[in-house]
């Protein structure tokens, strides 16, 4: 059985360090427009839209490539 989406940023998000205000800069800079509060609820799993996953799923894989690993999140339409 699949993770749900938000399980699957959630534990990509633990494992490569990241808090959660980190992440949400990083998803800010990328063109996410959700508050930080709703990024949080989402992570908890709180629904959302294909393109705040991928922008979120983006955000984590540029941390990942930054520390020079090759682990990329999937994106949402890769989950099915």
């Amino acid at each position: 059985m699949t993770a749900p989406p938000h399980a699957v940023l959630e534990t990509a998000r633990a494992d490569v360090g990241m808090s959660i205000n980190e992440l949400w800069i990083a998803y800010f800079a990328l063109g996410g427009v959700a508050r930080p509060e709703v990024l949080r609820a989402y992570l908890g799993g709180w629904h959302t839209g294909s393109f705040d996953y991928d922008v979120v799923a983006h955000a984590i894989n540029e941390r990942y490539l930054e520390r020079g690993l090759n682990h990329p999140v999937p994106y949402r339409d890769e989950l099915r």
